[in-house]
């Protein structure tokens, strides 16, 4: 590139009066020689493909600035329609422009102001204040959320989420035909530019390489690349959800042949430098179909209290950093639960073989031992590399049954032992204002095609709430040492709710009875959620709770954990599904008691920084993907019910009556349903709209806040809605089908979650939240 013309071209368009030129302008106003006309069309036209010119219309140039106002961050299209952008943490244009991130974490955008982003893509945005209106005196404003007084347009979309599409192809007036996608993570209708190479009939789910994504107000072209299948196809469904979120399912061959490197069994060197616990008691507690077993646990009572060993797979001891297995672990995240496989993080040799504290034989493990006095208080914590044999892999249910039992054996008389410690503990945690979050889950059962045979109710009992506290322990005690040594490291931080937000919560208890103080002090939050406890609202309103809490993310600076009502929190206790997990055990290397030769810790701030952001958005995404799948696999589950001869009844919650309704929510499933006006049995109904309900002649009455037992008489899988009738007499005696064992991880502990079985973790964190 000729330099010198190169910067007489810049320096003569930095000119405050340049108007905009075409190529043949241009090289009059810079005199250029007419033998250097064609090196000087090649330097325009590399200038204009490295993004430093744009060219206009008829030809004319000019150079790109960079439009003030511009913060950067990520676009999030909601099932309802909404579309939100959620700004970079910390990002300097909206600092110039004084918006405080933490009163307002995101931005509610037009669709006519999306442009060609999607759900997930990365977008450079422009942010103006609105012009000051006029506050309307009316009671809606007294519930209404604050405005930001921000309107935001998207000015250019960084990076996209997705490589492909992801519809339902039909046929179309011309021979090519067209697809339909969802409008979140797929445009919603895309035009086809060739023929596929594969037979594809109409109505089939297909997978499309974009060729242009609708610029100029153009339909979105592409070419299918993938035939899925016909949507009830089996497996189809979860097959879909790993492509609409873009889940990586093969491992790249480089990791594998890192794989085939690693030794089966710790070499003699390895174990010499290591803790010997294999002359200890220590047991693994996980559900029953468990394969992965990443904790153990061990505790003996002393004349203080107790000593609390936690141990921890020691994946760090396998994957190094900068290794293939790291880099993809990296890139990975954590694992994905869907309803019919996982997608894990590690290989199965490292996840359910190397790494998997299996019983009786030798596992190398990071442990955690924390000494508690009579009261719960840690007197201290010591941590150091080791290796164990596990003397027994119980289930929850075999744990529960010792817990409740007097079996004098060693392994039930250490089960009981450690659920007085963790009692203590839980005890604790509640007192100084920790949120209590815990409440059945529901997961589908499946044959082996992957059709949902059954749904069933996953009871959350001591046995799940002894291990969540020894996480729990292990978790705080890792983060305040890290914290108290400035290593650096990754926190799990959750950070104070929306005050708006949490007053909506407040003004829906209400409505329900509930007498609500300011809920903003912790002090009244408690004291309402231990009004609403036992309620017949208590799994509603807990929901609503969640919805209003801040999401928890991960951090390099110790932010505290509002769910858990601790300003120490990370996680520490399964590195085998979460890479956060890893990068804490390599932060922790240099203060173990044996530190491993040349540890150094996780590298830079500034790198950590960045992992942090990943990790929390793979996690977000595995969140988005694994509650899509669920749904899913519940509506399918629900269409079956339509057609059973003894369908399950379910206790709904009428949340509004309108002239086209009843509409309702189901709690124990989280869907929203609608009994029309010719399902409502026994005699004839009328709407009372001065009254928002519905009365029959024999003076029944629906109305908002009644309880009332349906079952579903229609389904919509695609909108994932369901139309309902009331029970009769001879159906509504039909129990609901619980699980005595299996949990639901907590979204911020140190457990791992596993498709149709339990999972472990902090309480405050019992669902992810879904923005």
């Amino acid at each position: 590139m000729n330099t010198s013309l190169k910067d007489r071209l810049i320096r003569h368009m930095e000119d405050g009066h340049y108007e905009p030129q075409s190529k043949s302008e241009l090289a009059r106003s810079l005199n250029v020689d007419s033998r250097q006309k064609q090196d000087f069309r090649a330097l325009v036209d590399q200038l204009e493909e490295e993004g430093r010119l744009v060219r206009l219309q008829k030809g004319r140039y000019a150079l790109k600035r960079e439009p003030r106002n511009l913060v950067h961050g990520m676009i999030r299209i909601l099932r309802s329609g909404k579309i939100l952008f959620i700004p970079k943490k910390e990002d300097p244009a909206a600092a110039a422009m004084g918006w405080d991130l933490e009163a307002i974490p995101e931005l509610e955008l037009k669709p006519n102001h999306l442009g060609t982003a999607l759900d997930g893509d990365r977008v450079a945005v422009r942010v103006e204040r609105k012009a000051s209106k006029a506050r309307r005196n009316d009671r809606r404003d007294r519930f209404a959320r604050p405005d930001t007084g921000m309107k935001a347009r998207v000015e250019e979309v960084t990076e996209r989420a997705r490589s492909r599409w992801l519809g339902v192809f039909r046929a179309g007036k011309n021979k090519l035909g067209r697809v339909l996608g969802d409008g979140i993570g797929s445009p919603e209708y895309i035009e086809l530019v060739e023929k596929p190479a594969m037979e594809v009939l109409p109505g089939q789910l297909v997978s499309v390489e974009p060729v242009s994504r609708g610029e100029e107000k153009k339909a979105p072209r592409g070419k299918i690349v993938e035939v899925l299948g016909y949507p009830d196809d089996p497996h189809v469904d979860m097959e879909s959800v790993i492509r609409k979120y873009d889940l990586p399912v093969e491992f790249p061959a480089a990791v594998l042949r890192e794989l085939e490197n690693l030794p089966k069994d710790p070499s003699s060197g390895e174990l010499v430098r290591r803790e010997d616990w294999t002359d200890r008691t220590v047991i693994t507690i996980d559900p029953a179909s468990a394969k992965d077993f990443d904790d153990a646990i061990s505790i003996k009572a002393t004349p203080q209290g107790w000593t609390l060993a936690v141990h921890i797979a020691d994946v760090s001891h396998f994957v190094k950093p900068g290794s293939a297995l790291d880099e993809e672990a990296l890139r990975r995240g954590n694992s994905t639960y869907l309803p019919d496989r996982v997608l894990p993080m590690l290989p199965p040799r490292l996840s359910d073989d190397l790494c998997s504290l299996r019983p009786d034989v030798v596992r190398l493990t990071k442990v955690c031992e924390m000494k508690f006095d009579k009261k719960g208080k840690l007197l201290g914590a010591r941590f150091a590399d080791a290796y164990i044999r596990s003397k027994a892999r119980l289930t929850y249910q075999e744990a529960f049954t010792m817990m409740k039992g007097h079996d004098k054996g060693e392994i039930p008389s250490m089960v009981r032992e450690a659920w007085k410690l963790a009692s203590i503990l839980r005890r604790n945690r509640y007192a100084k204002g920790a949120l209590d979050l815990d409440f059945p889950e529901v997961r589908a059962v499946m044959d082996k095609d992957g059709r949902v045979t059954d749904i069933i109710t996953e009871e959350y009992d001591e046995s799940h709430q002894l291990i969540e506290e020894c996480m729990l322990a292990a978790n705080g005690a890792v983060a305040l040492t890290l914290k108290n040594k400035n290593r650096p490291t990754i926190y799990r931080v959750h950070e104070e709710p929306d005050s708006a937000k949490l007053f909506e919560f407040g003004q829906l208890c209400k409505l329900y009875g509930h007498p609500v103080h300011d809920i903003s002090q912790r002090q009244y939050l408690n004291e309402l959620m231990k009004s609403i406890k036992g309620s017949p609202d208590e799994q509603l309103l807990k929901l609503a709770l969640l919805k209003s809490l801040m999401r928890a993310r991960y951090d390099t600076e110790p932010l505290g954990h509002y769910g858990l009502a601790t300003p120490n929190y990370c996680h520490f206790t399964s590195p085998i599904r979460r890479y956060a997990d890893l990068v804490v055990h390599r932060s922790l290397d240099p203060l173990l008691a044996n530190p491993p030769k040349g540890a150094k810790g996780p590298g830079s701030v500034s790198r950590l920084e960045e992992d942090a952001e990943h990790i929390s958005e793979t996690e977000r995404t595995s969140a988005s993907a694994e509650k899509d799948a669920n749904r899913m696999k519940l509506f399918e589950w629900l269409e079956g019910q339509c057609f059973a001869d003894h369908p399950e009844v379910h206790e709904a919650l009428i949340t509004e009556a309108r002239h086209f309704g009843v509409m309702l929510e189901i709690p124990r499933l989280q869907i929203k349903g609608l009994i029309k006006p010719d399902q409502l049995p026994g005699g004839r109904w009328v709407y009372e709209a001065f009254a928002n309900r519905w009365k029959n002649d024999h003076g029944s009455v629906l109305c908002a806040g009644l309880r009332v037992p349906v079952i579903p008489v229609k389904v919509d899988r695609d909108q994932q809605w369901a139309d309902f009738t009331i029970a009769s007499r001879g159906e509504r005696g039909k129990p609901e089908k619980t699980a005595a064992s299996g949990k639901r991880e907590n979204r911020s502990t140190g457990r791992k979650r596993r498709p149709r079985q339990a999972r472990k973790g902090d309480a405050a964190e019992t669902r992810r939240k879904g923005h």
